[in-house]
């Protein structure tokens, strides 16, 4: 198969400098910043189908140090462009000023393109070793892009396959291999593009077997979904809930501060009792919305209590909590609680998934200093239970904030019985920028993932309520307190991706590392036989 347009004729070294040099990093430039305005707020989804082009046109001709470092670039120009908002959040809320906090953001997006580069150089190591790159090339980047989910701090923020949640025709193929094949797609019609007019006279006829494969695709694949889509909203629900959500609007600033607590508990009571006028059978606050301990006895703990009473509901709500640690002092964590309409704790889940650098410090003998620097940094333990809460008629599982990112956590709370998911989360962090709107990109895809609806309650926006089909069926405005009641509705199916996990990764990932163990053993036996060549046997 053809050459995807990398390869290792190239003098990547001499070009650095020249202009040439310059005009492929540009264009790999442009490349990362197309895949960046695929995603919120620019949202212009159909610029990922063709992003990784530049980058790979880029890339053409280039030895291995060369292909990684316009991997790189691109990767570095994506990142910045997606996640620019961590600067505003250390500056908002740290002691550090903006040109370290611009550091801060230019040091962790250059780690997280490294990934990018790995994909490109991965493509020039294969095609130098004659391997079919245009059909590895999506197994590769499925495979790079779950390890970045885990490793080195895990952070699956902004995957490709989120830039298309608006696309519900082709997200459908979620319930099957998860948000990874919708990456896997999208970099199939990249690579082939880039083949495609990298390729000319003769060779270009080697892809027409991809492209039948990636035209079947592309048509199929939304038709499928739609048709499945159709099936499921034909079916008679399994269930119905009628739930309520609150949106605080609690300044972050104010969040902790004593001089508000009274202000921030009248606030919650009196959205939370409007929305009970309604009947709801839950409601629901976000993350944190206690601004204190509820699991410590007095009269904010027993006015939350009586509060469930008076609304009639089962009640959802996020507060700090703490436990006795080994070492003889306490642990931090962030927990969501549900109280009966009998005014009774029923159960709790702990957040298992923290955020490094907010709630812990990852590797900290590295990052022994931010402690001094970083004053509102959390010192949360994580969790260990996937709690599956259980009200009458229905079950359901939480996702505490940036848990919403993670689909195979998520898959755990829907194998473990939950008919619905709800996702309380405090945005108030990030201000205007994109990534609220990012934040519920992800969570829509939780709901296709598992065929299940979710409820999102967050604390200065974006709430919403989104349908199985991953189709946001209302969604609130940023920065306004607010309360809302919907029915929804579950179909009752467990999905491929909610009983069996990551399949379809675990299937890249060995395709990945059979082509790698193939091109090792094919470098061998060439540089076996030129050693054994006509000079050698003379």
């Amino acid at each position: 198969m053809a050459a995807v347009a990398v390869g290792t004729d190239g003098v990547a070294v001499a070009e650095a400098a020249s202009p040439r040099g310059l005009r492929r990093a540009l264009l790999a430039a442009a490349g990362g910043l197309m895949l960046a305005a695929a995603f919120p707020n620019l949202e212009l989804a159909p610029l990922a189908w063709i992003g990784l082009v530049p980058i790979l046109l880029a890339a053409r001709g280039l030895r291995l140090r060369g292909a990684f470092a316009i991997g790189w670039l691109g990767g570095l120009a994506f990142y910045l462009g997606t996640v620019y908002w961590v600067a505003y959040t250390i500056v908002s809320y740290t002691a550090i000023p903006f040109p370290l906090a611009v550091g801060c953001l230019v040091l962790m997006t250059s780690i997280l393109a490294l990934y990018h580069g790995a994909f490109v150089a991965g493509l020039a190591w294969l095609d130098a070793r004659r391997l079919p790159t245009v059909w590895l090339a999506a197994p590769l980047w499925v495979t790079l892009e779950w390890l970045r989910g885990w490793f080195v701090i895990g952070f699956p923020w902004a995957g490709l396959g989120y830039s298309q949640y608006r696309f519900h025709d082709l997200a459908q193929m979620a319930e099957v291999t998860g948000v990874y094949g919708i990456s896997a797609v999208l970099v199939l019609f990249n690579v082939v593009a880039a083949a495609v007019v990298s390729e000319q006279g003769r060779r270009a006829g080697r892809l027409v077997p991809v492209l039948i494969v990636t035209s079947v695709l592309v048509v199929g694949l939304p038709l499928a979904g739609r048709l499945r889509a159709a099936s499921l909203a034909a079916r008679p629900p399994a269930g119905t809930l009628a739930v309520a959500l609150v949106q605080g609007n609690v300044a972050q600033d104010h969040k902790w501060d004593p001089a508000f607590q009274d202000d921030t508990t009248a606030r919650y009571r009196e959205l939370t009792l409007a929305a009970a006028g309604e009947r709801p059978a839950l409601i629901v606050w976000p993350e944190t919305a206690t601004p204190f301990f509820f699991q410590e006895a007095g009269p904010h703990r027993r006015d939350l209590l009586g509060l469930a009473g008076e609304a009639d509901a089962y009640l959802l709500f996020g507060s700090p909590a703490f436990r006795r640690a080994a070492h003889g002092g306490y642990d931090e964590l962030n927990r969501a609680y549900l109280v009966s309409p009998a005014g009774r704790e029923v159960d709790s889940y702990d957040k298992i998934k923290l955020v490094p650098f907010g709630e812990y410090v990852p590797f900290r003998r590295v990052f022994f200093f931010v402690d001094q620097i970083v004053h509102a940094i959390g010192t949360v333990v994580p969790g260990v239970v996937p709690t599956v809460f259980e009200i009458p008629g229905a079950r359901f599982g939480v996702l505490i904030c940036y848990e919403g990112i993670f689909p195979a956590l998520t898959r755990q709370f829907v194998a473990g019985g939950a008919d619905f998911l709800v996702n309380v989360t405090n945005d108030a962090w990030y201000g205007r920028t994109s990534a609220p709107r990012q934040h519920l990109a992800h969570a829509t895809l939780r709901a296709v993932e598992n065929r299940v609806p979710l409820v999102r309650a967050a604390n200065t926006g974006i709430s919403a309520i989104i349908d199985p089909d991953g189709r946001i069926r209302w969604e609130g405005p940023l920065f306004e307190p607010l309360w809302r009641v919907e029915h929804i509705a579950w179909p009752g199916v467990r999905t491929f991706y909610a009983e069996h996990g990551d399949v379809f990764v675990y299937a890249c990932v060995l395709a990945t590392l059979a082509a790698f163990g193939y091109g090792a053993w094919r470098a061998r036996a060439d540089a076996s036989d030129r050693s054994s060549g006509p000079s050698g046997a003379a």
